[in-house]
């Protein structure tokens, strides 16, 4: 049995406890723990060594049950991706990014399918799932600068192993950065960023990051290809424009990431500026290189560069 295979089957006895009517979390201990029995028992003879590891999260799950807590467990996650994401912008010379990076936002939770009038949980970058699992909010019930952590019936394994990226996610592209609805920027080359960003330091040093690399590597193997159009092909657009222009200018994607991470439009710009950039980088990327590269040479700011790009 292979991995993906394995994870099926786990995810199908989750789904099927979600369907069970438990009243605590020892019955819940219970119950899961007899859902994923009855997997196992299915491959347990062609598969003892996959069986195992089920029997162990089994055992794993009832003796956690007493002291388990999820907000707790989500929090360290939560955690997690904060400090990440302070470490991220670390290297911005921009003020405006540098006062944000003291925002440490309430981490709050909500059950079910939202609102359909709720855009910001229908819309931000859903991965595949109804609902966005992980939203931000500037105010939410009263309370200022909110993660919402959204669960549904949808969960799954890669669901629970993606909180830490997710919680990255969040904090880089819409609490430290600039956030003007420009979704190829904060929910397309960002989380190329983010994840550019979360492999370079788990290759660095693993124990830093505190994560495993199914962790790291979960946005690139599950949730890319899940990710809505717009999101998913300006996040191929910036991977691909991260990769050649690093062997030319080192360093100097990353720059350009800050500089639009804190962009605030003049009164003159349109509040799309950052989505026009980035749709006029790519035309002169997808058409003549070599022109872009002594442009990007050339210029001192992004403005510069825009105006220097070839109009759409």
């Amino acid at each position: 049995m292979d991995y993906e295979t394995c994870l099926k089957r786990f995810d199908k006895a989750l789904h099927e406890f979600f369907d069970s009517d438990v009243r605590d979390v020892h019955q819940a201990a219970e119950v899961f723990g007899d859902q994923l029995h009855a997997e196992a028992s299915k491959f347990r003879n062609t598969n003892k060594v996959a069986a195992t590891i089920f029997d162990d999260i089994v055992v794993a799950v009832r003796d956690k049950a007493s002291s388990w807590n999820y907000q707790a467990d989500i929090e360290q996650f939560h955690a997690q991706g904060r400090e990440l994401a302070r470490r991220f912008f670390k290297g911005s010379p921009w003020p405006e990014t540098q006062k944000r990076l003291g925002v440490g936002c309430r981490l709050m939770f909500d059950h079910g399918a939202p609102d359909p009038d709720d855009r910001m949980a229908m819309l931000a970058e859903p991965f595949g799932y109804r609902a966005a699992p992980i939203v931000y909010y500037s105010s939410y019930e009263g309370y200022e600068y909110v993660v919402l952590g959204r669960f549904t019936f949808e969960h799954d394994f890669n669901m629970y192993l993606a909180y830490p990226f997710l919680f990255l996610h969040e904090y880089t592209a819409h609490v430290y950065a600039t956030d003007y609805g420009n979704e190829r920027f904060n929910d397309g080359w960002m989380l190329h960023a983010a994840f550019s960003f979360l492999k370079r330091e788990w290759n660095r040093s693993p124990n830093q990051t505190g994560l495993n690399l199914d962790q790291v590597d979960v946005f690139r193997g599950h949730l890319y290809y899940n990710l809505n159009p717009i999101p998913r092909n300006a996040c191929k657009f910036a991977s691909f424009f991260d990769d050649w222009l690093s062997t030319r200018l080192p360093e100097r994607f990353m720059q350009i990431t800050y500089e639009l991470g804190a962009f605030s439009p003049k009164q003159e710009e349109n509040i799309y500026w950052l989505t026009q950039f980035i749709n006029a980088l790519e035309h002169e990327f997808t058409t003549n290189r070599d022109r872009l590269l002594r442009k990007i040479q050339a210029s001192a700011n992004v403005r510069e560069l825009m105006a220097t790009l070839s109009p759409i």
